[in-house]
């Protein structure tokens, strides 16, 4: 009786095993044709009837006239395509970082009338670049290759071979992918370029640009609205700005305007003289103060999306503008509205020391 189980196990035991058995298969490290410009520091396999291991088979061949059996690769698909790529992907310090992700990958044989095998290799992966942040799509590569052969069994390392073709032409792919749109793609930004247009200096209508000129009386033609003050200036500032991604970059043109607006600044008789215009380019020239700074600020910015970096120049500005009328405010208060001569004296002296550390 225990003779009898002994060869019972025995009998199981080699059911069970013949019926996980399949044909296993490695990539070979084949030499590039090309430096490539970018690196791999991850792979992941995605395909649809993947299990949990990462060991489904790839497909089924035959291995005789009329017997097939499933083919799989050798420590599953991940270990396999990253021993390749070790192997075949010199080591380079590329700032591209990217991920390689199997989204289907198969092989299969079909017995034609002559007694021919036909057999077709599919393989559709996927390019990411991981960042810090997030990982982005981008590109997409599909390849396949077709043999006949009328072997009973595949030549020793045929499979080897024509599969690990289609890595490397995937790899090809994406190189030229590159070449064509890595200088576009914003998710392969490689930092920012902030170009500063000049300001303009054709004053029109009722606009007066700061680097037009000095401001005279003449500008001033609105109606007094306080009668507690002399006169008053509204200079303001504003900017706009494109972006485009150039080389890899992205590269923000940006072009500030200082103005006053003359319809809304006035002065009573009283004032008319040059003292008083004196305390009102000041206001000109802190309003022109904070632009500097708005555009020092912003010079240095960096980000990785363009929505990020338009994000950072409106905030900023914003910021700026309460600078511009808190110092306004201070610099009104200090003064008593030109009053104070020595004051006035002080702040001619600091804004002029602000200009210089700015420009």
């Amino acid at each position: 009786m225990k003779i009898f189980k002994i060869l019972l196990f025995l009998l199981n035991f080699t059911v069970l095993f013949e019926s996980y058995s399949q044909k296993l298969i490695s990539l070979n490290a084949e030499k590039l044709n090309f430096s490539p410009a970018f690196r791999i520091d991850y792979v992941q396999d995605e395909r649809a009837n993947k299990d949990n291991l990462g060991m489904s088979p790839i497909g089924n061949v035959f291995v005789s006239a009329n017997e097939k059996e499933t083919i799989s690769m050798k420590g599953g698909v991940v270990a396999a395509i990253k021993k390749m790529f070790s192997q075949s992907i010199p080591p380079n310090n590329s700032t591209i970082v990217t991920s390689y992700t199997i989204l289907d990958l198969r092989i299969s044989e079909s017995k034609l009338q002559n007694g021919n095998i036909s057999g077709q290799m599919f393989l559709r992966a996927a390019f990411k670049r991981l960042g810090k942040k997030d990982t982005v799509l981008l590109t997409e590569t599909t390849s396949s290759t077709s043999f006949i052969r009328s072997d009973a069994q595949m030549p020793a390392g045929k499979y080897e071979t024509i599969l690990t073709s289609l890595f490397v032409k995937s790899l090809e792919y994406f190189d030229k992918w590159l070449v064509v749109n890595g200088g576009k793609s914003e998710a392969l930004i490689k930092g920012v370029k902030i170009v500063f247009v000049p300001e303009p200096i054709e004053n029109a209508g009722d606009t007066v640009y700061y680097h037009s000129r000095k401001i005279t009386w003449d500008d001033f033609r609105g109606k007094p609205t306080n009668s507690q003050y002399g006169a008053a200036i509204f200079s303001n500032f504003a900017f706009g700005a494109s972006f485009q991604i150039i080389d890899g970059f992205i590269v923000a043109t940006v072009q500030t305007k200082t103005y006053m607006v003359r319809g809304m600044s006035w002065v009573i008789p009283a004032a008319h003289d040059a003292y008083s215009l004196s305390h009102e380019q000041l206001h000109f020239d802190i309003t022109r103060l904070v632009v500097e700074r708005f555009k020092k600020k912003i010079s240095v910015m960096k980000a990785d999306l363009v929505i990020d970096l338009n994000s950072m120049i409106q905030y900023e500005y914003l910021e700026s503008y309460r600078e511009m009328n808190q110092l306004q405010n201070q610099y009104d208060n200090e003064t008593h509205h030109s009053i104070n001569r020595h004051k006035q004296v002080e702040w001619e002296e600091k804004v002029e020391k602000w200009l210089k550390e700015t420009i």
